[in-house]
């Protein structure tokens, strides 16, 4: 039976949030989940943000609401600069997250070394307790055959 309700809702558990289709939800195309990236490429050369209040999740965001804050961490795949200033902004204003607690990355891959960092700063907390929520799978996977965190699909929010 499995357990990942009660890790998320456990007040110790550190909870590590992808942005894109977690916190932000895909609604960056006019009929479509997203742009293709060299229009998505332009949007952020031109310092245009994408991450404002239409793409809160406010199911995460009542989740979120009475969370220790020191607990929650972000990683996220940037594509430059401004996106990690557009990302950043969004997390701390709609979800209260401490910007020194948002990690960015170039790949999806990079992932699990930033996690690794997470511990590191938390290493009084048993590993399990640690626990990365994506909506890719491939990610979570990689995270689960190389660490002893836990991962969670987004899709088990659902209903919690």
């Amino acid at each position: 039976m499995s357990r990942i309700k009660e890790l998320l809702n456990d007040n110790e558990s550190i909870l590590v949030f992808d942005v894109d289709g977690v916190l932000a939800v895909m609604e960056f195309g006019e009929y479509n989940h997203f742009i293709d990236e060299d229009n998505w490429n332009k949007n952020l050369s031109k310092n245009i943000n994408m991450y404002d209040e239409s793409k809160v999740s406010y199911k995460m965001q009542k989740f979120l609401k009475n969370k220790n804050m020191d607990k929650i961490y972000i990683i996220t795949k940037v594509n430059d600069e401004n996106e990690i200033i557009h990302k950043t902004s969004f997390v701390q204003k709609y979800y209260n997250i401490k910007t020194e607690n948002v990690y960015t990355v170039n790949t999806e891959k990079e992932k699990v070394e930033k996690i690794k960092l997470i511990k590191g700063k938390n290493k009084e907390i048993d590993d399990k307790r640690i626990v990365m929520i994506d909506d890719t799978v491939e990610i979570l996977t990689d995270i689960m055959e190389n660490t002893k965190f836990s991962t969670v699909h987004i899709s088990s929010l659902l209903d919690i």
